[in-house]
């Protein structure tokens, strides 16, 4: 977290407005923290989950069996989702996040990692990972993506069970499971952690309220959202990227809510490579300059695709010329 603020200050990497805003704090808060602050962040707890993935989550496509090795971005938010925590309790500060990325930026693989980590070393006994969708297809991505990296892994395929519709941790009974909006298993949960890949495209707020909801009696539950930018109005998707974006601009206070939104910080820069890394922070490395700059291309050549380009490469939902 610290090394990462550094190059964003020095301007090493170019980021959003809000991304600055939402670490700028934080630092400020970690080095000068208010007498009265609820919270304090301890390094170590938020490295654990680091070295867990680093260390015990092999890839699953290329080169089958590497080792999976985060970017700083990736390494900066994990560490500040999991090294918050509650003075009074010790438990978890942020309750629920808000990532905002565009496509072809380590989502997929980012959200198994983090719910194998919840599901074997987060200390929660009989712990409940649900991956969440509007279909059980799209629902099932991130668990298959956590199950192909387990056949990687001598270590967590020694200790994870492949059952009919999850993965299970014999050790405390925890389960991670794909659940759709159509599953008659919705009531009576009690998540532990709920993961939303594209939360965009869930129509149905009850979905998100109902899988919130379910984590009510756990001592330091997570709902983790990681989203490209939708096009669908008046859905879950508005509700929440405004909430995280008045919190990221200080407008509204929310101490467990985490607000990331990688995005142009205005529609022009689309045309600006220099700007392209504010939306894609793993440009260069997850994701190829030259994919990017061919989708540009191709929006520049036909107005048909631009929508497309400005929604899902770079986040920016308004769409007219």
């Amino acid at each position: 977290m610290r090394e990462y603020w550094g190059r964003i200050s020095s301007g090493e990497i170019v980021t959003s407005r809000r991304v600055k805003a939402v670490y700028g704090r934080l630092m400020q808060e970690m080095d000068a923290p208010p007498d009265d602050s609820a919270y304090y962040f301890d390094e170590e707890t938020g490295e654990r989950p680091i070295l867990f993935i680093e260390q015990f989550c092999k890839q699953s496509q290329g080169t089958l069996g590497a080792a999976l090795k985060l970017e700083l971005f990736q390494k900066a938010f994990i560490q500040t989702l999991f090294g918050w925590l509650e003075k009074d309790t010790g438990y978890r500060r942020f309750r629920e996040t808000l990532l905002l990325v565009a496509r072809k930026n380590g989502k997929t693989t980012l959200l198994a990692a983090i719910a194998l980590y919840l599901l074997v070393a987060d200390y929660e006994g009989a712990a409940e990972i649900y991956s969440v969708a509007t279909k059980r297809d799209q629902a099932k991505k991130v668990l298959t993506e956590a199950i192909n990296m387990v056949k990687q892994s001598p270590e967590l395929r020694a200790v994870l069970k492949k059952r009919r519709n999850d993965l299970y941790f014999p050790a405390t009974a925890s389960t991670f499971e794909a659940l759709a909006s159509d599953s008659n298993t919705l009531d009576g949960l009690n998540s532990h952690a709920v993961i939303i890949d594209e939360l965009h495209a869930i129509k149905d707020r009850g979905l998100y309220e109902v899988m919130k909801q379910s984590t009510s009696s756990r001592r330091q539950p997570l709902v983790v959202m990681i989203t490209t930018a939708g096009t669908v109005r008046e859905s879950v998707f508005d509700s929440l990227y405004e909430i995280a974006c008045r919190i990221a601009d200080g407008e509204m206070e929310e101490p467990t809510f985490l607000p990331i939104l990688y995005e142009l910080d205005a529609r022009e820069e689309w045309t600006d490579p220099t700007k392209w890394q504010k939306a894609n922070p793993g440009l260069g490395t997850i994701k190829k300059y030259k994919t990017l700059a061919d989708f540009v291309q191709r929006a520049k050549n036909s107005p048909d695709d631009l929508p497309g380009v400005l929604c899902k490469d770079f986040n920016i939902r308004e769409v007219s010329a």
